[in-house]
């Protein structure tokens, strides 16, 4: 009977709990009936994305420069993008502080010779166009320590002038016009 009595009091307490707080547990009722959203989706992991989760793990000398070649460059085509320029500038330091680490190596492996590393003029030129012209500066002379030619950084290439040539579209004046005389009138008959 105790059973009994206790069950119809939970009902009926339960009856009155519905009447009062019935917004509140419609609320209840339709949150475990509605989906809750998904989860924010994380961008499609990229090319660059797997280079460097590579470079974390890499050790040897050559495949951290090949990496961090194909990094800087991947990057620097999309430098226009904040986020991207950021991460040229970050690997294109690393690369260079690294390189005395891996000149052993990339020397044994490429025949004694250095192989070209176009990560210093990248670097330097994203730096003159920030205006941090004493960082380039110290960049390219680091290029020509290390006997690098990267696309006009050694002092030969920078003496040696380049003679334009002219053509129609070219900004250099072009020759005169040799100016005809003007023709006589043909008369005709009439």
């Amino acid at each position: 009977m105790n059973w009994w009595l206790l069950s119809v009091a939970v009902i009926g307490i339960g009856a009155v709990a519905a009447r009062r707080y019935a917004p509140w547990l419609e609320q209840m009722l339709r949150a475990k009936l509605e989906p809750s959203p998904p989860p924010p989706m994380l961008r499609e992991a990229t090319a660059l994305d797997h280079m460097i989760e590579a470079l974390r793990t890499e050790k040897d000398p050559l495949e951290r420069h090949r990496l961090l070649g194909a990094i800087v460059d991947e990057s620097h085509r999309q430098r226009a993008d904040a986020p991207m320029k950021k991460v040229f500038l970050r690997f294109a330091g690393m690369h260079v502080k690294e390189l005395p680490q891996m000149a052993a190596a990339l020397k044994a492996a490429h025949g004694g010779r250095l192989p070209a590393v176009p990560t210093f003029d990248l670097l330097a030129a994203a730096l003159e166009g920030e205006g941090r012209p004493e960082e380039a500066a110290s960049i390219r002379k680091q290029a020509e320590k290390w006997g690098l030619i990267d696309g006009g950084t050694t002092e030969a290439a920078v003496r040696k002038p380049v003679r334009a040539k002219r053509t129609r579209t070219s900004p250099l004046p072009a020759k005169p016009a040799r100016r005809r005389k003007p023709r006589k009138p043909i008369e005709r008959k009439s």
